[in-house]
């Protein structure tokens, strides 16, 4: 007979949507699962996973992709302030020298800060995804949700309530299989 625990049941610990459901501002933890990577047109891209740390929506996970370009001087000066925008938000000060997309995700890590957020539809499927759309430093009063839920999507059929029937329903048909929504996922 085995007295020690396996687990301890936990609603905030399971499949189903991942994401806020409400836009807003939220501070965040940057998670070590982001990593530098090269975007879709081949530019070097910091693709960001940040933690909530307050509020209702703790513990959810918001997406970011910095993506760096040096196209023209335009495309390198707005990727500069792009990418030293988070890092000032984050506490960061004057004078650190980045080399690289990898050595960024790197400083970044476990560093604490807010992003606003707000709902995108998206060029590629129709979908609507969070989106950061501003960094700042932490709030001292915590997260803001602004009570904004995602719009029903019209891409493939798709209805809020089936939105809101897969957010409900973790597991697929009770056979165990995660349900993870397309809408949860930022690409």
């Amino acid at each position: 007979m085995n007295n020690q625990i396996l687990f301890t049941t936990n609603h905030n610990n399971v499949f189903g949507s991942s994401v806020p459901d409400e836009s807003g501002i939220y501070n965040v933890v940057v998670s070590p699962e982001s990593v530098a990577k090269n975007s879709s047109n081949g530019n070097p891209m910091a693709s960001m996973k940040y933690t909530v740390l307050d509020g209702t929506q703790k513990g959810k996970t918001i997406f970011d992709r910095l993506v760096w370009s040096n196209a023209s001087q335009e495309a390198q000066d707005m990727s500069i302030k792009r990418f030293n925008t988070a890092m000032i938000a984050a506490g960061c000060q004057d004078g650190v020298a980045v080399h690289s997309i990898p050595e960024f995700v790197q400083m970044m890590n476990n560093q604490r800060f807010a992003v606003e957020t707000e709902w995108k539809k998206s060029d590629y499927n129709g979908n609507y995804y969070l989106t950061v759309t501003r960094y700042r430093q932490l709030l001292a009063n915590g997260s803001q949700p602004d009570g904004k839920k995602r719009p029903a999507s019209n891409n493939n059929g798709a209805s809020q309530s089936n939105v809101q029937q897969s957010q409900q329903a973790p597991f697929n048909q009770g056979n165990g299989a995660p349900q993870i929504s397309d809408n949860d996922l930022p690409f």
